[in-house]
């Protein structure tokens, strides 16, 4: 072995010496490139959740390419190479498919942009704002700041719904009053509350309905249309200001009731 390896030197010592400094070269004008790549990638569309799945997948490229010519220059067939490289991938792929249904998914999400940095959006049972998406997960950050990975196969295979995609949201309010209340009154009295709110859309205009009966009470809803990001403004203040309005009035507020009845035997 001592003996084919100086023959190798002796061979290709030069040439080593060339291929070095070649990939030496060959991989500070794949990092230089990768930052010019990332400058044309923020400046564009492209979110910024996407830009370091994207960089991820286009470093990996370069350098196998850089390998490849490397190998080559050195005189080593590229078939042995690209054919042990195809077992290992297939090993590999056997082995970690679930890692590589990820990539591939996380591919797909790039490509169909369900959502971008920032958005507030869930995942199956995982709620947050997206933070990033990387190569073989997705990141979020739940409002109470923990941090959430969930699997790209897992995201491209859950149903997503983004609260961030449109510019304006609805809110519905469920509001309870006694029996003994006229409904007429309470409806125009929470829509005087609700009207009264600066950061409530005026068209579409805010709407009270009456819901339905419970066992101790009588529902109205209370629709309003907001800012997506006034969203949970506008949710805690009316519900305050509804709650409040209803007190100052003096409207009967239920709350559960059970009736309680017993017979008396007499005794024998």
């Amino acid at each position: 072995m001592m003996e084919k390896f100086v023959s190798f030197i002796e061979k290709t010592g030069f040439n080593l010496i060339a291929v070095i400094v070649a990939a030496v070269l060959g991989y500070l004008i794949i990092r230089n490139l990768l930052k010019q790549l990332k400058m044309a990638l923020l400046a564009s569309r492209l979110d910024n959740a996407l830009v370091n799945f994207v960089l991820t997948v286009v470093r990996f490229l370069l350098l196998l390419a850089l390998v490849l010519v490397c190998l080559s220059s050195l005189g080593i067939p590229l078939n042995g190479v690209v054919s042990a490289i195809s077992a290992a991938t297939l090993a590999v792929g056997l082995a970690l498919k679930d890692i590589l249904s990820s990539v591939a998914n996380g591919i797909m999400l790039v490509l169909n942009c369900p959502f971008k940095e920032g958005d507030y959006v869930e995942i199956g049972s995982a709620a947050g704002s997206v933070k990033e998406v990387k190569l073989m997960h997705t990141v979020l950050t739940t409002p109470d700041n923990k941090q959430v990975m969930i699997p790209n196969s897992q995201v491209f295979a859950s149903n997503i719904t983004n609260y961030s995609a449109n510019d304006a949201r609805r809110i519905d309010i469920g509001v309870d009053v006694d029996y003994s209340e006229n409904p007429e009154k309470i409806r125009k009295m929470l829509l005087a509350v609700a009207n009264k709110h600066p950061l409530v859309f005026e068209e579409p205009e805010p709407s009270c309905h009456f819901n339905y009966s419970k066992a101790s009470s009588i529902s109205f809803n209370v629709r309003v249309w907001c800012k997506n990001k006034d969203y949970w403004t506008v949710n805690w203040d009316l519900n305050e200001q509804l709650t409040k309005t209803l007190i100052d009035k003096g409207v009967s507020i239920p709350f559960p009731q059970v009736t309680v009845s017993y017979r008396k035997e007499d005794k024998k």
